[in-house]
């Protein structure tokens, strides 16, 4: 049984699935030098019906602007404090009482992300054992300090798997699989925690526009456009979650959940990085999330998601579409609309969507406007072959 409720700004869902509250989240990522306040991106953050906020680090500025707000707060670390983290209990438990201990209860912290995209950094191959063994001294930590309802994981990358189609397929990267992923399942499994995962459409379909149907990426199918088996999915993140779930299958773990730590769309900077798909696909997101439908293998399983991201952050390194994410822009302005509490809606759906080649270089222009939409692509159904080149790209 489901119940609508409204608490203060925010409309939740409440089911019977241990209580859990169905609620947005975003990321309030801060790599830039034109950002407000900390207040005021709360507030922000607040007005736009979010009900969870996820930062990259303990900042305690942070921290301190979202106390008493009623917001679930997710933190994280670097990649680079997970060593000492692993090799000292001691050291697991300064963290806890510096970055957790002085903030709580006025902070409400409830998931702490130990690591971002670890694996995706070969480099950072000598870490990657010493995960678990840093996660477990935090939660040693965690209970003993009596606050072991704070959940632990770490944020990875899609590219962990390297298989994704058909979903069935989906299998992690074997150098990690078996010494690293499986613990940490382990793990994950006991403690009724997340595995956290980054996944963005967009790059797959940005790599192959001419191939994959942009309704497909962005939520806007109608018809199923990929079916194995029973299962038949309307969107690409769907196929992508459900490779993930059988992926974890594949080595014992079918009851470990997922969130989303990250997912979004660009409004400019690359191949259909505009304000228009970037609404699209936004706006359906919530819309999907908030509808507990979860995924064609794990129905009605809600799937706790932060939108990437808060601002347009200009300092962010890498490609041009780094510094195009944010539903705001520094001002507080909106790049265009959308409710994280629901009930938005996409642009209007006569009017064509941007041609698939638009680099959103006319991003701050409203949707609608002639050089902000050009003709839409026309839709084909994807054939076996496109899709055994989609899912190998492993975005």
């Amino acid at each position: 049984m489901m119940t609508s409720i409204c608490i203060g700004w925010i409309n939740i869902l409440v089911v019977n699935f241990n209580n859990e509250l169905q609620m947005m989240g975003v990321n309030y990522g801060q790599v830039a030098d034109n950002l407000p306040s900390n207040d005021a991106a709360v507030n922000l953050i607040k007005s736009l019906g979010a009900g969870r906020v996820k930062i990259y680090n303990s900042d305690a500025g942070t921290l301190t602007a979202l106390a008493k707000t009623g917001l679930e707060v997710v933190i994280g670390m670097s990649n680079d404090e997970i060593p000492s983290l692993a090799a000292s209990s001691a050291a697991a438990d300064e963290w806890i009482v510096a970055n957790v201990v002085a903030y709580v209860p006025a902070t409400n912290i409830t998931v702490i992300l130990v690591g971002n995209e670890l694996f995706a950094d070969p480099t950072n191959s000598n870490i990657w054992p010493q995960l678990v063994p840093a996660i477990q001294n935090l939660q040693t930590s965690l209970t003993s300090h009596g606050l072991s309802s704070i959940k632990l994981s770490t944020a990875c990358e899609f590219n962990i798997l390297t298989s994704s189609f058909p979903p069935s397929a989906g299998v992690f990267n074997s150098q990690i699989a078996v010494p690293v992923l499986k613990p940490l399942l382990e793990f994950l499994d006991k403690t009724s925690s997340y595995l956290y995962i980054n996944i963005y459409p967009y790059f797959a379909w940005a790599d192959d526009p001419s191939s994959i149907p942009l309704n497909y990426a962005v939520f806007a199918s109608i018809a199923a456009t990929l079916t194995e088996g029973q299962y038949s999915y309307t969107s690409l993140l769907e196929a992508q979650i459900d490779a993930v779930y059988y992926a974890m299958e594949a080595l014992g773990y079918k009851n470990v959940r997922i969130a989303l730590s990250e997912s979004g769309w660009p409004t400019a900077g690359g191949t259909g990085a505009n304000i228009r798909n970037a609404e699209d696909y936004n706006n359906n997101l919530v819309t999907y999330i908030l509808s507990g439908k979860g995924t064609p293998k794990r129905p009605r399983v809600f799937i706790p998601t932060y939108i990437f991201a808060l601002f347009n952050e200009d300092l962010k390194p890498g490609p041009a579409t780094e510094q195009h994410w944010g539903l705001l822009y520094p001002n507080g302005s909106a790049v265009y609309p959308i409710s994280l509490a629901g009930g938005s809606s996409p642009g209007d759906p006569s009017f064509p969507l941007p041609s698939p080649d638009s680099t959103g270089s006319n991003s701050d222009l409203p949707p609608g406007s002639p050089d902000a939409c050009g003709d839409r692509e026309s839709v084909l159904p994807l054939s076996a072959t496109f899709l055994g080149m989609l899912f190998d790209l492993r975005i």
